[in-house]
């Protein structure tokens, strides 16, 4: 069983989120319905068709604000690193940690949550979206309802070190091409924004 009480976790999250963006309350609708109707290990459970809880880590360099992105081998899309939350998990933010370092090499302590003023890490996306079927994982399709969160990273661009069971590749994005990638259209200026603030302090 998980460490954590993920429902109490998330909607802690939920609720925080909600503050900045009120307007995204109806469209996460279906995020905010799962959580409602499971709890504790059916939250995250893959064998769980309804969908399961998933954590993100977008990954921006303090020194250039690019964006790394990687190359999705099961879904063939460049995505930011990230997967499920699972038991050994304290917390969502602490599942998205654990992505970045197994798809990435990238360790917690070079990565600085971005987030707004007076705020702790909070996501800066969340939605719910289809997955399809895979038969090399004995997977049927599924929904992962996903938290992102954003960081800042102070290593070397260069030093990235792919999971290639996971990724084909790995590249670095201006904040321009981040925002022409459908998945990223919402988030690219909100990251902009806090980037913005963090450098105006």
């Amino acid at each position: 069983l998980p460490r954590m009480d993920l429902r109490k976790d998330i909607r802690r999250l939920q609720k925080r989120y909600f503050r900045h963006f009120p307007e995204e309350k109806a469209e996460t609708g279906p995020f905010t319905e799962f959580v409602a109707r499971f709890d504790g290990e059916s939250l995250y459970d893959r064998k769980n068709l309804a969908g399961h809880i998933t954590a993100g880590g977008v990954i921006v360099s303090r020194a250039s604000h690019r964006v790394l992105l990687l190359k999705h081998r099961q879904l063939g899309k460049w995505l930011q690193p990230g997967g499920h939350v699972e038991a050994a998990d304290d917390s969502v933010l602490d599942a998205a940690y654990r992505e970045i370092a197994e798809e990435t090499g990238i360790r917690s302590e070079q990565l600085t949550p971005l987030t707004f003023p007076g705020e702790t890490a909070l996501p800066l996306d969340m939605d719910s979206h289809y997955i399809p079927a895979c038969a090399a994982k004995n997977e049927a399709e599924h929904t992962h309802h996903d938290m992102r969160f954003v960081f800042l990273f102070d290593g070397d661009d260069d030093r990235v070190m792919i999971d290639r069971n996971e990724s084909d590749a790995f590249r670095w994005v201006s904040l321009d091409e981040l925002a022409a990638i459908p998945d990223f259209r919402d988030l690219a200026p909100r990251i902009e924004t806090l980037l913005g603030e963090a450098d105006a302090k």
